[in-house]
């Protein structure tokens, strides 16, 4: 088990398990020393949504957050897969989370620190990123948080 591995078991964060869906679609791409994922929702160990519907109407800011938070767990996950290792991260460079909401509601960023706050736990200062937070009035099969993130690889 490798330190950062160490340090989410002490945290008492676990992997959930992914299946990603859909052809000619994958959840991470390489180029050079940059990992790149894209489209990733809160999904639950079966790898089926485990939040459906919008942030202000079926959720609150800090389900939203909840939801962020899955889905920053899921990108760890690709993450180790993709790498062999946690510890092959040299920094998050930067995340863009879309959260899905109703019209005018304004703690889009609240809800996008749950996947921030998740990488930053689990990776210490190589998790700090730069990050869009984006409002969407839907995403697809209605995820209420659908995020990207790219890392810089050691």
């Amino acid at each position: 088990m490798n330190n950062a591995e160490m340090w989410l078991k002490d945290l008492g964060i676990e992997f959930p398990a992914i299946r990603m869906k859909g052809v000619g679609v994958v959840p991470y791409k390489i180029v050079d020393d940059l990992l790149m994922l894209g489209g990733v929702a809160p999904v639950d160990e079966n790898g089926e949504l485990a939040f459906t519907g919008r942030v202000g109407a079926e959720y609150t800011a800090e389900e939203g957050y909840q939801a962020a938070r899955l889905a920053g767990l899921n990108a760890l996950r690709i993450i180790n897969d993709a790498l062999g290792t946690l510890d092959r991260v040299d920094y998050v460079v930067k995340a863009m989370v879309l959260v899905s909401a109703v019209p005018g509601f304004e703690d889009i960023y609240r809800v996008a620190d749950g996947f921030s706050d998740v990488l930053t736990e689990a990776l210490g200062e190589r998790g700090v990123h730069a990050r869009n937070a984006v409002g969407a009035s839907t995403l697809h099969n209605n995820a209420p948080v659908v995020c990207d993130v790219f890392v810089k690889i050691r």
